[in-house]
């Protein structure tokens, strides 16, 4: 057993190191094979070097065997260099099943779905020598010398928009030749659309803002979809105060628009437009304090706290709402 999943098993899990792609997937092999019952590894995807995109489910399957249960669905790691992300989304698991006890409600009550690395070449690539600050895919742009598309502009949601985006591969924020061209971009929204009628909330586990935040769609534009905007920001801030009181940590509550200014191609406002996701939430981890992207190791097991604090009171009012529809998961 790897040394880190023992430690895990043997209580809190800490973090002294950013994990590899293969450390992450062995820790999600490790929870399957510990947690039988609660845990599955489903590989979604494979991306244009030939990795495979995986997420984690986690459920009771005795509670979700009783009825359907509403679902949650958690991304991280779009942004390859935005490496504390992943390891929020590591934690994340970490907590629900290896502390099941603490956190029995939210874990028999719901059933997530985790996404801890979306874009896996991008960050193994970020990993290498001189490359830290690499954000893109590692798609080869047939006429250009570039490498990449960023997957959140690549959304098939108000593509091509221009807002935060570029037609030039040579750009880091080049939204791609067409909306859910790319196979990470398309692993996702696969995602949502299988658990359509069944998922109350998504988390996009990001950075993007000086002060730590938490934000909810539109990133393209001001208008409202749902009739639920009012309480769209009052779970916001439930999320916000939860972080405060369990960690010290003071996040603030905005519009995506109104924190990062107009974005289109956005899992964001797929999510809200097109699969009609009522409770979509970006939890924005801030700067770190040498570039926006990296935060000192030493800073790990802080923000995932503060990451699984926010999501655990989203969990608890999701498992409160009345759920509609059947399970279209087999």
């Amino acid at each position: 057993m790897p040394l880190f999943v023992a430690a895990a098993l043997a209580g809190s899990l800490q973090f002294d190191s950013y994990w590899s792609l293969d450390e992450i997937y062995d820790y999600m092999d490790e929870l399957q094979a510990t947690y039988p019952g609660f845990a599955e590894v489903e590989s979604m995807g494979q991306s244009e070097e030939g990795r495979i995109i995986r997420g984690l489910r986690i459920t009771n399957e005795e509670h979700l065997g009783q009825e359907a249960l509403p679902v949650i669905f958690v991304t991280a790691g779009k942004h390859a260099r935005n490496w504390i992300t992943m390891m929020s989304a590591v934690n994340l698991m970490h907590e629900l099943l290896d502390h099941y006890e603490d956190n029995r409600a939210i874990v028999d009550n719901i059933e997530w779905f985790i996404i801890p690395v979306s874009n896996p070449d991008g960050y193994e690539f970020s990993r290498t020598p001189g490359n830290r600050d690499w954000v893109k895919n590692r798609r080869v742009n047939p006429g250009s010398d570039c490498l990449g598309v960023h997957i959140q502009r690549n959304f098939d949601f108000n593509w091509g928009l221009g807002l935060s985006t570029s037609d030039d591969p040579c750009a880091d924020d080049y939204r791609g030749p067409a909306g859910d061209s790319e196979e990470e971009t398309k692993t996702i929204q696969f995602a949502t659309d299988i658990f359509r009628r069944l998922q109350q909330a998504a988390v996009s586990i990001s950075g993007g803002t000086v002060q730590p935040m938490i934000t909810f769609p539109l990133s393209s534009n001001n208008e409202i979809f749902r009739g639920n905007f009012r309480d769209q920001i009052g779970v916001a801030n439930l999320m916000t105060e939860a972080i405060w009181s369990s960690t010290g940590r003071r996040y603030t509550v905005s519009s995506d628009n109104a924190a990062v200014g107009f974005v289109s191609g956005t899992i964001n406002d797929y999510s809200l437009a097109v699969d009609n996701i009522p409770f979509f939430y970006t939890i924005r981890t801030g700067n770190g304090p040498v570039t926006p992207w990296v935060f000192p190791e030493d800073q790990i097991n802080r923000i995932a706290d503060e990451v699984f604090a926010g999501i655990v009171a989203l969990a608890n009012y999701i498992a409160d709402l009345p759920l509609p529809g059947q399970s279209q998961i087999d």
